[in-house]
């Protein structure tokens, strides 16, 4: 019973502790949030090896203070790092509760497998979600789009034949 005890005091201490600096955090003087507003890839609706990806990118200023003339950068990494992209934005002026958009990229993809954009800034507190996506070969994607029809259709033919087959109940 003194352990449970003990641990809910414990639990509350904690509280008391952290949700001061919660509330405080929102108010620091330089914050901003990244938001990815948009993700293309140049092959179409899947990546696949040797095509690009570029994004758009919104950074607002969720701080008190105006963001200036800071570096804003991002890096797109594979699982094996074969590809290793990165690129730097000049940041020249966000007014608090303003925001920007970039335009970033196009990054060449390398290698299949898991891939993750990272961003971040100097100098200020910066919220950011990594993006992660899967990269995938050339013929498997043309694998999957010719047979997955292929599989349907044969499955329909086989239900059809099935249907036509069977005896028919009078009533």
């Amino acid at each position: 019973m003194a352990i449970g005890s003990l641990l809910g005091i414990s639990i509350l201490v904690w509280l008391a502790a952290f949700v001061p600096l919660v509330a405080a955090s929102g108010q620091q003087a330089g914050a901003v949030n990244a938001e990815i507003v948009s993700k293309t890839y140049s092959s179409g609706f899947f990546p696949v090896v040797g095509s690009y990806v570029k994004y758009e990118i919104k950074l607002t200023n969720t701080g008190n203070e105006a963001v200036e003339n800071q570096s804003f950068w991002v890096l797109l990494a594979s699982e094996n790092n074969r590809t290793h992209s990165s690129g730097k934005y000049s940041v020249t002026l966000i007014e608090p509760d303003g925001s920007r958009t970039f335009h970033v990229g196009p990054f060449k993809i390398e290698e299949e497998g898991r891939h993750r954009l990272l961003a971040g800034m100097e100098g200020v507190t910066f919220d950011y979600q990594p993006d992660s996506f899967t990269v995938y070969r050339q013929d498997v994607i043309l694998a999957t789009f010719i047979a997955i029809p292929l599989i349907i259709g044969g499955a329909g033919m086989v239900a059809y034949s099935l249907y036509r087959k069977r005896k028919p109940k009078f009533v």
